[in-house]
């Protein structure tokens, strides 16, 4: 605890990179080191699963572990999980499993899988691709991120009342991982990731900002069982609100590259909204706010997408996406708001 503090406190960031302890995960080896990994699935159900599983060194001891996420029915009701231990009182298992007793993640694979068994909430998730990590999404050596499912088929099992029995369904889901030695916020201001997940279609999107500006972008495309595109998708125009305190959400995204033409639109209310740092201490609360007041949030996202075949014909995909929008520090004037905008489209 006080090692963490004085690192908040006086230590300038630290040097890039982590200490590898598995294939799939890396412990966290400095102060205020933090690894991550996002599930996001559409069930056949209708129910929607977001969920963020982490090790962190920040707050009391080292290596604690958690887990939040939500489940949204497809009426709108939005049920929220939850789970944190203290180091010592989680498991690695066998250097893959993250064990928090009632939520469990191993994003090892294959099959990779992701699980929460509460009293009144049961859902498993049994992933069937398990494939190489794509790295692309890395906007510094301090900040990796690899995509290790895109809308992948999974067998899922689910239940919503206590001493139900689960029913089985199929579901597409998305995973993704990061990690660094130090604060997030030292290389990403902000950052949008968008995630389609249909059987024909799979549509992973991101654009981050730094905090001097710089932009980042990460298209991978996915149409049936094959990649059409992995890359930058260039002159992607994303258009984002202003104000809301600084946490500005985003209002549309478009881009055209490789005969695929997308147009996704944001939907004013989020489906959830959470400030990482509410499970700490008060007093590291206010540390960590020195340098750092991150909030995250879900949305739905309808989108347009086309996509050529190489025939020439072109096939054309309507539905909802999902989107994390990620603040690590508000932007908070409005010189910086307007150095970040989109010009308007003609």
């Amino acid at each position: 605890m006080l090692a963490a503090v004085a690192a908040l406190a006086l230590a300038s960031p630290a040097p890039a990179g982590a200490v590898a302890a598995a294939p799939a995960v890396r412990m966290p080896a400095g102060e205020l080191a933090g690894e991550y990994w996002d599930v996001i699935a559409r069930l056949d159900s209708g129910h929607l699963l977001i969920a963020q599983t982490y090790i962190s060194n920040l707050g009391p001891g080292d290596r604690s572990a958690g887990a939040v996420g939500y489940l949204v029915s497809s009426d709108g009701k939005v049920e929220s999980f939850k789970r944190s231990e203290p180091e010592g009182k989680w498991r690695l298992v066998d250097g893959r499993w993250i064990d928090l007793h009632s939520v469990e993640l191993d994003p090892a694979g294959p099959p990779r899988r992701f699980s929460v068994g509460r009293d009144e909430l049961g859902v498993d998730l049994v992933m069937k691709n398990g494939g190489a990590p794509r790295n692309g999404g890395t906007i510094s050596s301090a900040c990796p991120v690899e995509l290790l499912e895109m809308a992948s088929p999974a067998d899922a099992e689910l239940r919503t009342k206590k001493g139900a029995a689960p029913k089985k369904t199929r579901a597409h889901v998305a995973m993704t991982h990061r990690w660094t030695q130090s604060l997030e916020s030292d290389c990403t201001l902000r950052r949008v990731e968008l995630f389609v997940l249909e059987r024909e279609l799979g549509l992973y999107f991101s654009e981050t900002t730094t905090p001097d500006g710089a932009l980042h972008r990460w298209l991978v495309v996915r149409r049936g069982e094959r990649v059409v595109f992995e890359g930058d998708p260039g002159a992607a125009k994303v258009r984002w609100s202003t104000g809301a305190g600084g946490f500005a959400p985003p209002d549309s995204v478009r881009f055209s590259v490789a005969g695929i033409e997308a147009h996704v639109r944001f939907e004013e209310e989020p489906l959830a909204t959470l400030d990482p740092t509410e499970r700490l201490s008060v007093p590291v609360q206010l540390l960590v706010a020195t340098r750092s007041r991150p909030r995250l949030s879900w949305m739905r996202a309808p989108y347009d997408v086309s996509v050529s075949s190489e025939g020439g014909k072109s096939r054309s995909f309507r539905g909802d996406a999902v989107a994390k929008v990620s603040y690590l520090n508000p932007l908070a004037e409005e010189r910086v708001l307007s150095r970040l905008a989109v010009p308007a489209e003609e």
